[in-house]
């Protein structure tokens, strides 16, 4: 098992050992829990592939071939999806630089109307919490 240390490490060989750690999770599992929030050190269905990915100490044919080997292409399908999604929109922002700079000054306003309006501080304090459907924010700043 890849301990903690060794995902800071990104090397070949700890992708290697995430691909065949992961690989019995690409399946139709990881279509159907991918998206679901079990808590703090349960995410079971998250790769944390991508380092070795951006870095190219793994491939994307390589993970592709592990979830295809391990599940075959129709229960793989969601996982294959995903990993050309992430190679897609890494690829569509890098020509878009003005997309992250526009992004963050968004955020910044975002966070400096949560220090200044106690409303959205607890509506976001509520969607934290699970509590969503209290009521909507008002839509104007």
């Amino acid at each position: 098992m890849l301990s903690q240390e060794n995902y800071l490490r990104a090397t070949r060989q700890a992708g290697e050992l995430i691909i065949r750690e992961f690989s019995a999770r690409m399946g139709s599992d990881y279509e159907r829990q991918r998206n679901f929030d079990f808590g703090p050190g349960k995410h079971n269905y998250v790769s944390r592939l991508s380092p070795y990915l951006r870095r190219r100490l793994v491939l994307e044919s390589e993970v592709v071939q592990a979830a295809r080997d391990r599940h075959g292409s129709k229960a793989s399908e969601k996982f294959v999806q995903e990993v050309f999604w992430r190679t897609y929109f890494k690829g569509w922002l890098e020509l878009r630089p003005d997309v992250w700079r526009q992004y963050c000054r968004g955020l910044a306003e975002d966070l400096s109307c949560l220090q200044t309006n106690p409303q959205y501080r607890a509506c976001v304090e509520a969607a934290e919490e699970g509590r969503t459907n209290e009521g909507r924010i008002n839509e104007g700043r």
